[in-house]
């Protein structure tokens, strides 16, 4: 009788504990995404919105500055447009990744990741 209830006790400290275990990665990521107000750009430094952390107002940056440049690995958009990526100020070089209205990218993949420094909504972008 003991003996069944020692491993009765320990099943259910075992099963606690991966519930525990198992939470925290989605809390996590929840919280990390949290920052990204409505209306705004959002870039992050690390995947799955972690990070160094960037957001601007509107779909339009000539330049994301020296906290972000060539440093973004994901990104929210939470504007109403759909906003193209590209590789230097002034919307120059090649268009690196295009993000839909409300959308986010968990990784922008190793044609886009660090290598952002500018953004414009409202036009047609391909990449």
């Amino acid at each position: 009788m003991r003996k069944r209830r020692v491993l009765a006790a320990t099943v259910m400290a075992v099963s606690t504990m991966t519930t525990v275990v198992t939470a925290t990665p989605a809390q996590a990521k929840a919280m990390d995404w949290d920052n990204c107000p409505e209306g705004y750009v959002c870039l992050y430094g690390d995947t799955y919105g972690r990070g160094r952390y960037s957001n601007t107002p509107g779909t339009d940056k000539a330049n994301v500055g020296a906290f972000i440049n060539d440093l973004t690995s994901s990104i929210w958009n939470r504007t109403n447009d759909a906003v193209c990526f590209y590789e230097h100020t002034n919307w120059g070089g090649r268009t690196l990744i295009g993000v839909g209205p409300g959308e986010w990218v968990d990784n922008v993949g190793a044609a886009a990741n660090d290598k952002i420094s500018s953004y414009r909504g409202n036009v047609w972008c391909s990449w």
